[in-house]
């Protein structure tokens, strides 16, 4: 099943929800930092749940989040289980949730700090938004790990109430949630972004405002790792070159590895 994003909107317009399945992404961001299956799902949950809020942002801002946590969590950490399930909230452990919103133009970002309430991703982040937005939501995040620690399937949900819904409505909304087994394991009973949205807002007429292609795909570029080593200065990039005589650069959220050599590095030095 191809990663895609889904919106929908109730006909009266006071629930909103959002879907992604994000398996293949996944699984691209595993190999490119050789995870282990704890740090795995939890890389892959706050990888959903940024897609899933950022397709709430408006088109000329970049959401970045960045979980800070006194867990162990790094790209080889992998736990017990707890409950059956991957120790996701062990792997991040307890501390706070940095939240960007970063316009494209020259204004400066808006920056919202929250703590965390498990480190299991999606309450995190549903908490922000009632915390910090003042939006009612549910958040689920989920990835499921095969023995062998390839993504078997990835996605998540974020459904809101609106302004003017009604506590029926909001009912009926737990009450389909809490029916609705995790997200991961929707996706392997073959649930696609529409779907999953669909069986999550049972008794709400709503109609899909938007379908879209999901992929991995980093900013990074050799031109802004020159940047960054012209910013290093000219008696770094000296001694760089009299001990290394090149430099190497990898880009720490994609993996991607850059190289410049001897004379690509000389010409980056300042008055050369």
């Amino acid at each position: 099943m191809a990663d895609r994003l889904a919106r929908t909107l109730s006909a009266d317009g006071t629930v909103r929800g959002l879907a992604a399945v994000t398996t293949e992404l996944v699984e691209e961001a595993r190999v490119r930092h050789g995870t282990l299956p704890t740090a795995t799902a939890a890389l892959g949950r706050a990888l959903t749940a940024g897609l899933l809020l950022g397709g709430l942002s408006k088109a000329d801002e970049r959401v970045s989040l960045q979980w800070s946590g006194d867990g162990p969590s790094r790209p080889q950490t992998h736990l017990p289980a707890r409950a059956g399930k991957l120790d996701v909230g062990g792997a991040v452990g307890r501390g706070v949730l940095c939240v960007m919103r970063i316009p494209l133009g020259e204004a400066s970002p808006y920056r919202s700090i929250v703590p965390l309430v498990s480190g299991e991703i999606g309450t995190d982040v549903a908490s922000y938004l009632a915390g910090s937005e003042q939006i009612p939501s549910v958040v689920g995040v989920g990835v499921f790990v095969h023995a062998d620690g390839r993504v078997g399937a990835a996605g998540g949900y974020l459904l809101q109430a609106m302004p003017g819904a009604d506590a029926g409505a909001i009912d009926r909304l737990e009450e389909n949630v809490g029916a609705a087994p995790p997200p991961s394991d929707l996706v392997r009973q073959g649930l696609d972004a529409p779907a999953i949205l669909a069986r999550l807002l049972a008794g709400f007429p709503t109609r899909v405002l938007e379908e879209q292609a999901l992929r991995f795909q980093c900013r990074c570029s050799r031109e802004r790792v020159e940047a960054a080593i012209i910013a290093m200065g000219r008696a770094e990039l000296i001694d760089v070159l009299a001990h290394e005589r090149r430099a190497e650069v990898v880009c720490e959220f994609c993996g991607a590895r850059y190289v410049v050599e001897e004379a690509a590095l000389r010409a980056l030095v300042p008055g050369s």
